[in-house]
């Protein structure tokens, strides 16, 4: 976690994503680099008053631009921290640009601020947060509110009986180790499970040995869904952060097979760590 990236639109959520971000750089001596992203639309660039900006998108944009660098010079003010985070403004769109920019500064950690989604917006559009999960080469880190650092004492980690998966394993390992945590191994039993719980426990654990993992437990939890079971187990787990892999589906497949994770960051209050799959084993 030596240089974070946090999408930084000034809201709360950004906020609390931020300062969540400069205590992983002051706890990992790393640095921050909060992302600012103007986006113009059509929509919006009719809702301008055509008194209070130059004529043409470009004028608009460097004054956009300017009035953010003023913003984020105050936001540094307030934010009384040994680490002072670095600030970039860029235009497009914002999970295209998020993308664009992990690449470019060699990121190794994105952390954002997610109110999640509901409804017929979460199964057609998704947040912002989700396309990240989804097409991010680096983990994500998503904060629904003001989380810090030293609470996260559990690190809750659904997973299957998967013994093809090293580089996810020792990501987990290095999360564990970052906090300080205890590690939850959970698998959820849902209808279509054919193991017992005796067999699914012994199972976990191999799979622990296998991995090498330590400062662990193993949980076989019921639920109707994996996101259910999930969902169910971090609410009585306090201090935790969930552990995820995303397998980066898009288009129609993520329309038909979803994604577990991104419907369990849609829909808790803990703080999420996900990794893409699709790529990276």
């Amino acid at each position: 976690m030596k240089k974070i990236l946090v999408p930084f639109d000034f809201s709360a959520l950004s906020m609390s994503a931020l300062r969540f971000a400069i205590e992983l750089a002051e706890a990992g001596q790393g640095e921050v680099i909060a992302l600012h992203v103007v986006n113009m639309t059509p929509v919006y660039l009719e809702s301008l008053d055509p008194n209070g900006y130059a004529m043409g998108s470009a004028s608009i944009l460097s004054e956009l631009g300017r009035e953010a660098v003023t913003n984020f010079a105050k936001v540094r003010r307030e934010l009384k921290t040994s680490i002072q985070p670095g600030f970039r403004v860029e235009q497009g769109l914002l999970h295209q640009v998020i993308i664009r920019t992990v690449h470019e500064m060699e990121a190794d950690l994105v952390v954002m601020g997610t109110s999640g989604s509901s409804g017929l917006t979460e199964v057609l559009v998704g947040s912002n947060t989700e396309r990240v999960v989804r097409t991010a080469p680096v983990p994500v880190i998503s904060i629904h509110k003001g989380q810090k650092i030293s609470h996260i004492q559990n690190i809750v980690f659904p997973t299957t009986i998967d013994l093809d998966q090293h580089r996810f394993m020792w990501q987990i390992r290095a999360l564990q180790s970052f906090f300080n945590a205890h590690l939850h191994l959970l698998y959820v039993k849902t209808p279509d499970t054919k193991e017992t719980e005796k067999s699914l426990t012994a199972m976990l654990t191999d799979l622990a040995k296998y991995y090498d993992l330590s400062d662990f437990s193993v949980h076989i939890t019921k639920a109707a869904t994996e996101e259910k079971g999930v969902l169910r187990f971090a609410s009585r787990m306090p201090g935790s952060m969930i552990a995820m892999a995303t397998h980066g589906y898009t288009g129609l497949t993520h329309l038909m097979l979803g994604s577990v994770a991104e419907n369990v960051i849609n829909h808790t209050n803990e703080a999420v760590w996900t990794f893409r799959l699709s790529e990276h084993v």
